[in-house]
């Protein structure tokens, strides 16, 4: 299972948001380079990189630019990159393959443009993530700020799409360092068929190992990186002891 720390970047920063609130934004690095290449150094093999600006349909500059320059980074150190937040169409999912990312994440098109969604799936060869934020079993979609259909019917829709699986977060939990939604994420699994990668609330290693023994094929880890309650190290080390 893999440990991927997330980079989200607001306006050219990287930042964490309380459950996906932007006005909530606690900033951690003024490059979120410097955030992405500690990762790296203390053995990231995969990192989740989201511009919220895009996502929620206003991008900045400085955003672009700092995902663009962590994307070349994690390829310049042989780590994966999966790229999420405003990726509604298939010349942008395109243009960060191009640029280096292995996979990108869609949110909100595979929520509500299904067609399209697929059309990116199909043209990009099922290098997508779909993204799953879920609050009380309804998907958030336009950067958090919308609902959409409920989760259960957007994964029995989904399990039949060419894509490479699904990340699910409970936007409830997410900042909040509470520990994951582990029911959610088993619900997730049966329902979709596929990977499913966790993530919102991670807190701490047991955390982590919780979502292993689950069967996430992934945890994505932010808050609790930056705010020193799990070390990226140990935690990478707890899932390959877990594992062996």
């Amino acid at each position: 299972m893999d440990v991927i720390p997330a980079v989200d970047v607001q306006g050219g920063r990287c930042v964490r948001l309380r459950q996906g609130e932007h006005a909530q934004a606690t900033i951690y690095a003024d490059d979120p380079v410097v955030a992405a290449q500690r990762f790296i150094d203390d053995g990231a093999t995969r990192m989740h990189v989201v511009d919220l600006d895009a996502a929620r349909g206003f991008p900045v500059r400085d955003s672009f630019s700092a995902v663009a320059r962590m994307v070349a980074a994690c390829v310049a150190a042989g780590c994966a990159a999966q790229v999420g937040g405003g990726i509604r169409d298939i010349d942008t999912a395109e243009r960060w393959l191009d640029a280096g990312a292995s996979l990108v994440i869609l949110g909100s098109v595979a929520a509500r443009d299904p067609d399209r969604a697929i059309a990116i799936c199909r043209a990009t060869q099922g290098r997508v993530l779909l993204g799953l934020d879920v609050r009380a079993g309804v998907a958030r979609v336009h950067g958090w700020t919308e609902d959409g259909l409920t989760a259960a019917e957007l994964l029995r829709e989904w399990r039949t799409w060419p894509a490479a699986g699904v990340v699910y977060t409970d936007t409830t939990r997410d900042g909040l360092l509470a520990g994951p939604d582990l029911d959610g994420l088993q619900t997730c699994r049966e329902l979709y068929g596929g990977p499913v990668i966790a993530s919102g609330g991670i807190g701490s290693i047991d955390d982590i190992t919780a979502c292993a023994a689950a069967g996430a094929a992934g945890v994505v880890v932010g808050k609790a990186l930056y705010e020193g309650r799990v070390d990226l190290t140990d935690a990478l080390r707890a899932v390959a002891g877990a594992a062996s």
